[in-house]
């Protein structure tokens, strides 16, 4: 099943975010892979996101990369004794503008790789979906790319805001399950275009070999592009689902949540031919829904991130319960459009377990329609840290 004429244009339109000045966008791709020695399952993540990026389209600019505020006349006047060295601020802060691409590992030994470049580099052709960049390239049904950031290049460049590796990969896909539910608004819109999508290929992290099966891959994309990164941000989404009625695996279903637009989250779900949508930019009083994200404290056993969201309305109840563990959660920065070094810091796991009900209203009553245990739930949460100069 190929998308629909509508998330095309979505993937059209945060393709065409080259053209911007101001604004950000990222097309995220998210799927696991087997080791191919040990058999072992993780979850990745593929990424191209643009930041401002026709702000300086020959240069990539990077806020927090370090830059002298002192030209050669200051200098002059500091050796000439006219002008005292402290009061010479040291450096600028400057607003990023810039193309990246990111690969990850989510669980233990977590980790992200990226490259950045500029959009003089980065090839777009929107009207069949396709992207090139350097060593990436990206389609509506293919990845392809190779990225490196050795350790010698990390102490120099700091402001890369990711960790040393390499990884290259070659993956086709091909969506199962799509939904028209979006969040729309003159701040930014996201669409969750692949809400179930099949994986198929081979990924090379850090030498190891991981291989990705489609009935394995539990994949997900989703498009997103506004003024600026959502923040603060809250996002699950899972299509590995295990009936607790039947003990059946549900090839069918897969859920996503995202937020918070203006208070409020987009909530889809699709069971097994049962497909419920609660969209943020509706009216208010079309549905109601409540959040937590809570720290637990177990002497027994590792601490953990509870995250919970109930959403109901006059057809349907969905309650989530997803459980993490809080020292594999994985820390990465991104940089804000409004630069200024601020930065939204991103908790992100992909091995939250826990379980998922749908319930249908009978006049008064509840009718429990499926009870499913969920795993591989990719779990993230934003907060800004702003510069403290």
């Amino acid at each position: 099943m190929g998308a629909t004429k509508k998330n095309l244009t979505t993937v059209r339109n945060m393709l065409n975010y080259y053209r911007k000045r101001n604004g950000v966008s990222s097309w995220r791709f998210v799927f696991s892979g087997i080791e191919n020695s040990s058999g072992q399952e993780r979850k990745f993540f593929i990424e191209l996101s643009m930041v401002n990026p026709s702000l300086s389209p020959s240069e990539a600019v990077l806020g927090f990369k370090p830059r002298a505020k002192v030209n050669a006349e200051d200098l002059q006047n500091v050796l000439a004794g006219t002008v005292s060295a402290q009061k010479l601020e040291s450096e600028s802060l400057e607003v990023p503008s810039y193309v990246c691409i990111s690969v990850g590992m989510l669980g233990n030994a977590a980790k992200s790789i990226k490259t950045y470049t500029t959009v003089k580099n980065l090839k777009i052709n929107s009207r069949i979906i396709e992207a090139t960049l350097e060593n990436c390239f990206f389609s509506e049904d293919k990845l392809v790319g190779k990225l490196e950031c050795t350790p010698a290049q990390l102490q120099e460049h700091p402001e890369y805001l990711c960790d040393s590796g390499r990884a290259s990969w070659d993956i086709q896909y091909e969506i199962k399950k799509e939904t028209k539910a979006c969040y729309k608004s003159k701040m930014c819109t996201w669409n969750p275009t692949g809400l179930k999508t099949l994986f198929a290929g081979t990924l090379n992290f850090d030498g190891k070999v991981y291989n990705i099966i489609p009935k394995r891959s539990f994949g997900y994309i989703d498009c997103y592009s506004g003024k600026d990164f959502l923040y603060p941000s809250f996002h699950l989404s899972s299509s590995n689902f295990t009936s607790l009625i039947t003990g059946k695996t549900l090839q069918d279903s897969s859920f996503a949540v995202q937020g918070l637009f203006n208070d409020r989250f987009t909530v889809v779900v699709q069971i097994e031919g049962n497909s419920i949508s609660f969209e943020a930019h509706k009216s208010r009083h079309s549905y109601d829904c409540h959040w937590e994200l809570n720290q637990i404290n177990e002497s027994d056993s590792p601490q953990k991130l509870h995250w919970t969201v109930t959403a109901h309305n006059r057809k349907y109840v969905i309650d989530i319960d997803v459980y993490s563990i809080a020292g594999q959660m994985y820390v990465r920065s991104v940089e804000l459009a409004e630069g200024g070094r601020n930065t939204l810091k991103v908790l992100s796991d992909g091995e939250g377990l826990g379980e998922i009900r749908l319930y249908k209203r009978i006049r008064r009553n509840l009718e429990l329609i499926e009870h499913a245990k969920i795993a591989g739930t990719f779990c993230e949460f934003g907060q800004k840290e702003e510069f403290n100069k």
